[in-house]
């Protein structure tokens, strides 16, 4: 038996790599068996897993997040498996496989590029005997006389690719990665994508006898793996139709894009599409002119950014937007730059990663030329550039910790708007919020959610003018109550007047005769109301701040939270507006 071990950064990842080997292995599947296991796992555990399977052969699939993990269980399992034989493949070996196999000498074989043709061939080296290993394209292996590189692996066509899926019960509630695709029309400097020049895509009708098992199976989100899924825009846009005429109302089909590239008949057809139904990535990288040429990524940017604002008017795709910081030509001022470019473009996701330095990369051969000093061990990542010192980096870390925690969230929206308002611009008010981290020593130890709100609420106070002090208060509890109804209060919630107490009980009172303003409540009584929903009094315009980021007044009116519905994109209650005539029920 071969076992083939996939090793995810969390539960809720899948290996697309093992079950596509696994299902491409002919008549040899049979022999074939699957483990899945993540970082976060005990390695004894793993171990003991492994060992009581009694394998003849094992193949990992190596990854940045999991290579070093890899490496160390791959040793011991040869301590108590000697006649055990490791092979590995995927981006982490395939690009310096003779480095693997001198540095781990108990490393039988590396499987370099593309993996399905190549693992039949060896299965049947292995099983049947009936091949030389010298045979076999595509791989480094260690033999008599040294290590031996075969000749290079042709790439299959896509439509020759067996499907990887076929029992998804064990897979529930997991995100399914899935590939229609291989290679990538651009070239930038930094990726891996890049090497194969060529794109090879699945014909649409495989594709979408694919997508089917997924929809049958109301498979919550299918991540679909492929760099620049609208390349071809024929392809693209049949698949996203396709979508479109046969969505389930559940699953969400995730894809990594070239914003730049969408078409008008792209849009007509997003304006049909159920919320939640589709996502989109789109790597911006910098908005630097200087570095997107040196990084060899080509993009309208005017184009870039009308598409990504007509996306977000529509309020029906989520859009996460991504940079890398540590690029060639990007200082701490041109990226302060990007920052707010790609800010002011109000993604729902905003990803602030860093450079990875990887073998194989264009940009790991200009390392001197850029002066790039990163870390020795996976994932690779930048300590400094010519152009970007380390003390800047740790700054940009800060930065991205707290985009993460109060944008990405999505629990802070009317807060952050309201807070722009007050800094130069929106890095500087980041930037200001892990200085403030910092000093009270946050970084360091977890903090829970109603701790980050008193946070966020005393850092406000202190920049607040005293006259908006009401209103702030007013705002950030707006958000507090807008993702969930807790019982514990932060301090800035103001506890209800005893008039507002009976008046809101004479609401509910109401609402439980009419079921005028809370539909698909019906048969729950006034007690249940007051724990399933929330209703605030504002005098804060808080539909106009989040529409435009203007701070403007209104008569006191109340805000209706049903945590019962919600919006698919962002989580948060459905909310109802109520005028004083309306809450108090007078005609």
């Amino acid at each position: 038996m071969v076992l083939l071990v996939g090793i995810n950064a969390k539960y809720i990842h899948t290996t697309l790599a093992v079950r596509s080997l696994q299902a491409n292995a002919g008549k040899y599947r049979k022999d074939v068996e699957i483990a899945e296991y993540t970082i976060n796992h005990r390695r004894e555990e793993i171990f003991q897993d492994i060992y009581r399977r009694k394998p003849e052969a094992v193949g990992f699939s190596c990854y940045l997040w999991n290579i070093e993990y890899v490496m160390g269980l791959a040793g011991d399992l040869k301590k108590v498996l000697p006649n055990l034989f490791l092979f590995f493949g995927g981006p982490e070996v395939s690009y310096h496989p003779e480095e693997v196999l001198a540095k781990y000498e108990y490393a039988d074989l590396v499987m370099v590029g593309e993996g399905e043709r190549t693992f039949q061939e060896f299965m049947a080296y292995l099983v049947d005997g009936d091949r030389e290993i010298s045979s076999i394209d595509g791989i480094v292996y260690r033999g008599i006389g040294g290590l031996h590189r075969t000749k290079p692996r042709q790439g299959l066509d896509m439509d020759d690719l067996v499907y990887p899926y076929d029992d998804m019960e064990t897979l529930k509630n997991r995100i399914i990665y899935y590939e229609s695709m291989r290679g990538c029309p651009f070239s930038c400097s930094y990726c891996l994508s890049s090497i194969e020049k060529s794109v090879r895509i699945k014909s649409p009708e495989k594709t979408e006898r694919e997508l089917d098992f997924f929809l049958e199976n109301k498979v919550p989100q299918v991540k679909f793996v492929d760099r620049t899924f609208n390349c071809n825009h024929a392809y693209a846009y049949r698949i996203w139709k396709y979508i479109g005429e046969h969505d389930n109302g559940v699953t969400n089909f995730h894809f990594e894009i070239g914003g730049d590239l969408l078409h008008e008949e792209d849009f007509l057809l997003f304006d049909t599409f159920r919320p939640g139904l589709v996502q989109f990535e789109i790597g911006v990288q910098s908005t630097n002119p200087d570095t997107l040429k040196a990084i060899r990524r080509t993009a309208d940017w005017d184009l870039l950014q009308k598409n990504v604002a007509r996306i977000h008017a529509r309020g029906n795709i989520h859009q996460h937007l991504d940079l890398i910081a540590g690029l060639p030509y990007e200082d701490f001022n041109t990226f302060k730059k990007s920052f707010c470019d790609v800010y002011a473009m109000k993604p729902d996701q905003f990803q602030l990663g860093f450079l990875k330095v990887l073998d194989g990369s264009f940009m790991n051969e200009k390392r001197n030329d850029y002066e790039i000093q990163a870390s020795s061990l996976p994932p690779y990542e930048i300590f400094s550039t010519k152009w970007l010192s380390y003390e800047d980096v740790l700054s940009l870390k800060g930065v991205e910790e707290m985009v993460e925690v109060y944008y990405n969230s999505f629990q802070f929206t009317a807060s952050m708007i309201y807070l722009e308002r007050l800094f130069k611009d929106a890095y500087c008010l980041y930037e200001e919020l892990a200085k403030e981290y910092e000093e009270k020593h946050l970084f360091e130890r977890k903090i829970n959610r109603r701790e980050r709100y008193e946070v966020l609420y005393a850092f406000g106070k202190k920049h607040v003018p005293e006259t908006d002090a009401g209103n702030w208060q007013e705002i950030i509890t707006y958000d507090w109550y807008r993702r969930d109804f807790a019982k514990e209060k932060p301090t800035f919630v103001k506890p209800d007047s005893e008039t507002q107490k009976r008046e809101i009980r004479a609401f509910f009172d109401r609402e439980c005769e009419t079921h005028r303003y809370l539909p698909g409540y019906e048969g729950y009584v006034t007690r249940q109301l007051y724990h399933m929903v929330y209703l605030g009094e504002y005098t804060v315009d808080i539909q106009r701040l989040l529409k435009d980021g203007t701070l403007q007044k209104k008569e006191p009116y109340y805000i209706l939270f049903d945590y019962k519905n919600r919006n698919p994109l962002n989580y948060a209650a459905a909310e109802r507006i109520l005028t004083m005539d309306e809450f108090t029920g007078t005609p």
